[in-house]
């Protein structure tokens, strides 16, 4: 009797064990959900010259960011560090989440952070420093990274799964962004060519690293903006 509870207990302790990753992955979707929510109710809160100054604000740091382009470092090279904007240090020294990244086909909400660093990256998704802050407009090009994963959080785990013609929605305080996915591919860290902001063109990329547990190459989905109506 008493070696049947040791096996029962060996067994639902590896069970536990087994499982507890999962059952993490639920409840930190379900807080970035929540935390989603939230900042959409923030927002709807603003008044709206609150909105156009920070709107103005965040016009001018893009257009700082493409007058002065230098390109960017990969997130997840060791030694990234951050690109400094005068204009934009109002956005870069607020530690709140600036948007949500929603992807339907993903059933994933998470938060948009400015700065790539590990602390953004814990967190959320992180805008990649270098590229134009996540509010849309010609001659952008915002660049998202995530993890590909976190053990406990889903992140970019399955980004894999984008195909062309999917879309994804940015939400910020200026309103919902929608992006249709035009291109999926496969880089070296090195390979920023890509990632760089085009004239004219409204453009956001997501960014991982590939394949999944390693870290030799990057998963990219290319999107740009189209109606705001679109469903892909």
């Amino acid at each position: 009797m008493r070696r049947n509870k040791w096996i029962l207990l060996i067994f639902l302790t590896g069970l536990l064990i087994f499982l507890y990753p999962h059952i993490m992955q639920q409840i930190n979707s379900f807080i970035h959900q929540a935390q989603a929510e939230q900042f959409k109710a923030r927002t709807k809160e603003l008044p709206q010259h609150v909105i156009d100054e920070t709107l103005t604000t965040a016009q001018k740091c893009n257009e700082s960011i493409f007058q002065n382009e230098g390109g960017f470092q990969d997130p997840f090279t060791e030694g990234y560090s951050q690109f400094r904007y005068e204009v934009c240090e109002p956005f870069l020294l607020d530690d709140d989440s600036f948007g949500t990244l929603e992807i339907p086909k993903l059933n994933l909400e998470i938060p948009i952070y400015l700065g790539a660093t590990e602390n953004e990256l814990s967190k959320g998704v992180g805008q990649v420093d270098g590229s134009s802050l996540p509010i849309g407009g010609k001659s952008t090009h915002t660049v998202l990274a995530g993890h590909r994963g976190m053990g406990t959080k889903e992140m970019f785990r399955n980004l894999d799964r984008m195909t062309v013609n999917d879309v994804f929605y940015i939400h910020t305080f200026s309103g919902k962004l929608t992006y249709k996915v035009y291109k999926v591919g496969v880089i070296f860290p090195y390979e920023t060519e890509s990632l760089r902001i085009v004239e004219g063109r409204d453009l956001a990329s997501l960014i991982t690293c590939h394949p999944y547990r390693h870290n030799s190459h990057r998963l990219i989905i290319y999107g740009e903006r189209v109606d705001e109506n679109s469903d892909g």
